[in-house]
């Protein structure tokens, strides 16, 4: 800390802040800024962190700092606990912070935020590819019994869109599927939406 650095050479605050600029060094994101090291030393991972003990080092600065670029470089947004884990730091009451200040974006789609960026086309990237993974979350295998009359269902009307076969199959067999559901099947059994109905019939 600055005050140790001070007692132990024996030089004013001012003059240690100083020479730290001239050697070149990092102040922690955790503990308010407080701690210092010197830039030759920090060995940083993958996610440019560097953790000693408890006290963490980030090549973007400060913990603001940090979570911003986070959040710009990430392919669909981080939620305070996706962040909380990558920087092995509390950042919920930064977050918001940053939210107000609208310097950050935000969303709610499931229980809790997922926090973006604020440049339009990283944060519509973000979007789609954030609401891409819910369907991939949220979708379940087929049963036998369901994926059997999703089949015929196609065969009858292959126009039909998948949301227009699950609400058909809810009217008319009773039976629950979500378009998601039907599309993974489709998927994982290479089928095509133009597939050719007289080898499906077969």
């Amino acid at each position: 800390m600055i005050d140790e650095l001070s007692q132990a050479i024996g030089c004013s605050i001012i003059s240690i802040r100083r020479l730290l600029k001239q050697a070149g060094y990092f102040s922690s994101y955790t503990h308010n800024g407080k701690w210092y090291t010197l830039s030759s030393i920090p060995v940083f991972n993958k996610n440019g962190i560097w953790l000693y003990g408890d006290i963490g080092f980030s090549k973007q600065g400060t913990l603001t700092k940090t979570i911003i670029y986070h959040v710009n470089k990430s392919s669909a947004g981080l939620s305070a606990r996706d962040l909380g884990e990558l920087l092995h730091h509390p950042c919920h009451a930064v977050l918001t912070i940053l939210y107000k200040d609208k310097q950050i974006d935000r969303v709610k789609l499931t229980s809790e935020y997922t926090y973006l960026s604020r440049d339009k086309s990283v944060n519509q990237l973000q979007h789609n590819h954030l609401k891409g993974r819910m369907v991939e979350d949220t979708a379940h295998p087929l049963s036998t019994q369901a994926a059997v009359f999703v089949l015929v269902e196609f065969i009858k009307n292959p126009r039909l869109s998948f949301e227009q076969m699950a609400r058909g199959l809810r009217n008319s067999q009773r039976i629950t599927v979500m378009p998601s559901d039907i599309t993974r099947f489709f998927q994982e059994h290479g089928l095509k939406k133009t597939a050719n109905i007289e080898d499906l019939k077969h």
